[in-house]
C-alpha cells in the first residue's frame, strides 16, 4: 500500500480584529537621528508640531513628548532628554508647546554617525535614567509610544526582539504585560531599498530672472535673502569713482569701506604733485603713500627723535614709534625699534585685520590693531570694526557675514542674518544639507514597528504633513493602518465595522497594500472612535506578488479546448 499525503484540514479562513479605541492619557518618545544629514528632515519635523497633535486636542487626550537622540556616545544624549525644556505637555499653551517641539526636534547634525535608536530608547526608559535626568517622563496608567526618526538603518548591538521585549516590559507587572499600552513606530527610507536625498533647491539670485515663478526677481525674492549675492557681493560698493551711493549705506565711492582696497581710492604716485584718489592731502601727506611706499615717504628713523623722513619732508609731527610709517616700511632695521609697540600694518586690511567671528554666539571679536588712518589719536585708537571708517565694510556687519560650512549643522546662526544651518543659503553647498548619501531602508526600525502594532512611513517625503498626522492618529489610538496577522488571498478580503454582517461591509476607503501587508485607510475615511474594524480574508501560503506568479503558472497548466 502506497503512502498516501495527508488532507490539509487546517483552516484557512482569518479574521483580525483592531478596535479605535482614543487613549487619554500617552507619553511619547521621540529618537531623532542627529547625524550629519538630518538637517532637513529635523526641520520638516518641527514644522509640523499641529499635524502632529490635531487628534490629541480634539479627543483632549493627555499627552506629554520628550526628545531623545539616536547619538549613545559620552558626548551625546545617550538617551537624555533634550531642550531646556525637556517635557512638552497638554497642560501647556499651544503656542508655548509648538515652539518647545520644534527647537526640541532639531537635534541639530553633529552627533555620531553610528547611529542606535533601539538602543538610546532603552537607555532612556531605563530604570536610572527614570529616577535621574529623564524624571517624570514615564506615568503609570498611561501608553507608550516611542517613534524613530531616522535616514540609516539601527546599529544598536542586541537583537530587535530583545529591544521589543524591554519595551513591553514597561507596561503592565512581572506577570501580566499590557501589550495595548505600548506603541512602536519608524519613520525611515521606503523598503526595501531606500530612497535618494532630495537636493536642496538653489535659487540664481544673480540671472536677472524669476527662476520660480513668484513674481520676484533675484534679491527682492525672500528665497534669496541669505544668499552671498545678495548680503555680501551685491550689498557691496561696486564702483568707486561714479559719484554714486551704489550701496545705499550713506557713503559714496572712496567714502564708502567697502572701497578701501581699491586701487582707485589710494593715492597711486606719491611723488607726482597730484591727489590721485581725491582726499584733499597729496604725495607723502597722503596717509596711504606713509603706509604704503614708506620708502618715498616714511620716517627716516623710527629711533632718532627726529621728525624728518624720506626726502626731507614733514608730512606730520608724530615722532619716531607713533609715526605709521615705522610699521610698514620694509627695511627691517628702520621699523625695528617699533615692532616690540605694535604689528606691521598693511592699510589694506585695515577694516578687516581685526574681525572675528565668535562660532557659539555668531558675535563679532575685535582683536586690537593699530588705528593706523587718524595719527592724532594713537592713545586712544580704534581698530578694525570700531573705527568709524569702517562702518560701512562689508565684514563688519554681522548681517553680511557668511555661514561657514563646518558650522552648517549646529543649530547655530553664526553669522547672525537670522538664519540657521540649512534655512541660511550659504549652507545650500555644505555636508549637512547636501547630502549625497542615499537613505536606507531602516529595516530593525520597520521590524520592530510592525510586530508592535505602529506603522512605517517614509522620511523620503518632500513634506511631512501627512506622515505626522498618520503618526498622530496612530499614537492617539486611531490607527490609520491596520497590518494583517497573515497573508492573505488578496481578493478575498473583506473589512466590517462593529459586527460581520453584510450591512456593515465596507468596500470603499481602504486598500491593501501588499508590500507591507496592510489596509491602508485614506483621510476622511478612518474608523472613528469605539468602532470594531474586522478584516476577514482567505489566508494564503505566499505572498501577494508570489500568489500572481502561480496564478499564471496554474493557468498555462490548464488544458484548452483544442486539448479536450
Amino acid at each position: 500500500m502506497s503512502c498516501q499525503q495527508a488532507p490539509d484540514l487546517r483552516r484557512r479562513t482569518q479574521t483580525d480584529v483592531f478596535v479605535q479605541e482614543i487613549r487619554k492619557n500617552v507619553d511619547i518618545l521621540l529618537v531623532v537621528d542627529n547625524s550629519c544629514s538630518m538637517i532637513d528632515e529635523q526641520l520638516k519635523l518641527a514644522a509640523n508640531f499641529d499635524n502632529f497633535i490635531e487628534q490629541f486636542l480634539s479627543a483632549d487626550v493627555d499627552y506629554q513628548i520628550g526628545v531623545t537622540t539616536t547619538d549613545t556616545t559620552d558626548s551625546g544624549a545617550n538617551g537624555a532628554l533634550v531642550g531646556e525644556t525637556r517635557l512638552i505637555t497638554s497642560s501647556m499653551p499651544v503656542d508655548e508647546a509648538r515652539q518647545t517641539f520644534s527647537d526640541n526636534v532639531k537635534v541639530c547634525a553633529t552627533g555620531s554617525g553610528f547611529e542606535r535608536g533601539l538602543r538610546a530608547a532603552e537607555r532612556a526608559l531605563s530604570e536610572d535614567m527614570l529616577d535621574g535626568e529623564n524624571a517624570g517622563f514615564l506615568r503609570e496608567g498611561a501608553a507608550l509610544s516611542i517613534v524613530f526618526v531616522s535616514d540609516e538603518d539601527d546599529l544598536s548591538p542586541k537583537p530587535v526582539n530583545e529591544y521589543l521585549e524591554f519595551f513591553k516590559g514597561l507596561k503592565g507587572d512581572a506577570g501580566y504585560r499590557d501589550d495595548t499600552l505600548i506603541n512602536l513606530s519608524a519613520v525611515v527610507g521606503d523598503p526595501p531599498d531606500g530612497c535618494l536625498q532630495p537636493s536642496p533647491v538653489r535659487p540664481n539670485c544673480s540671472d536677472r530672472l524669476d527662476d520660480d515663478g513668484d513674481g520676484l526677481i533675484d534679491c527682492a525674492d525672500p528665497d534669496c535673502a541669505s544668499s552671498w549675492w545678495c548680503t555680501v557681493v551685491n550689498s557691496r560698493e561696486t564702483k568707486c569713482s561714479d559719484g554714486t551711493d551704489d550701496d545705499g549705506d550713506g557713503a559714496i565711492d572712496c567714502a564708502d569701506a567697502d572701497c578701501a582696497m581699491r586701487n582707485s581710492c589710494a593715492e597711486s604716485e606719491c611723488t607726482n604733485g597730484l591727489d590721485d584718489d581725491g582726499d584733499g592731502t597729496i604725495d607723502c601727506l597722503d596717509l596711504d603713500c606713509l603706509v604704503e611706499q614708506a620708502e618715498l615717504c616714511g620716517e627716516i628713523s623710527c629711533a632718532d627723535g627726529d621728525l624728518a623722513h624720506v626726502g626731507s619732508t614733514f608730512p606730520n609731527f608724530l615722532l619716531d614709534c607713533a609715526d605709521p610709517s615705522c610699521f610698514a616700511n620694509p627695511d627691517p632695521d628702520v621699523a625695528e625699534s617699533c615692532q616690540a609697540e605694535r604689528a606691521p600694518i598693511d592699510l589694506k586690511e585695515r577694516c578687516d585685520v581685526a574681525v572675528v567671528m565668535d562660532p557659539e554666539t555668531g558675535v563679532l571679536v575685535h582683536t586690537d590693531g593699530p588705528d593706523v588712518d587718524d595719527p592724532d589719536s594713537l592713545e586712544n585708537e580704534l581698530a578694525g570694526c570700531d573705527d568709524p571708517d569702517c562702518a560701512t565694510f562689508h565684514l563688519c556687519s554681522p548681517s553680511l557675514a557668511a555661514e561657514p560650512f563646518e558650522l552648517c549643522g549646529d543649530c547655530i546662526d553664526n553669522d547672525g542674518d537670522g538664519f540657521e544651518d540649512c534655512e541660511d543659503r550659504d549652507c545650500l553647498d555644505s555636508q549637512y544639507c547636501d547630502n549625497p548619501y542615499p537613505i536606507e531602508s531602516g529595516s530593525r526600525y520597520v521590524d520592530l514597528a510592525v510586530r508592535s502594532g505602529g506603522i512605517v512611513t517614509s522620511i523620503c517625503s518632500e513634506e511631512f504633513s501627512g506622515l505626522v498626522r498618520e503618526l498622530g492618529l496612530n499614537i492617539s489610538g486611531l490607527r490609520t493602518i491596520f497590518y494583517l496577522s497573515a497573508w492573505p488571498e488578496v481578493d478575498s478580503i473583506e473589512v466590517y465595522f462593529n459586527e460581520q454582517e453584510e450591512a456593515n461591509l465596507v468596500t470603499e476607503g481602504w486598500t491593501y497594500e501588499s508590500s507591507d501587508n496592510r489596509l491602508l485607510f485614506a483621510e476622511g475615511s478612518v474608523p472613528p472612535e469605539d468602532t470594531t474594524v474586522i478584516v476577514a480574508y482567505t489566508r494564503s501560503n505566499t505572498p501577494p506578488a508570489e500568489q500572481s506568479t502561480e496564478n499564471d503558472e496554474e493557468a498555462e497548466e490548464q488544458p484548452g479546448e483544442g486539448d479536450q
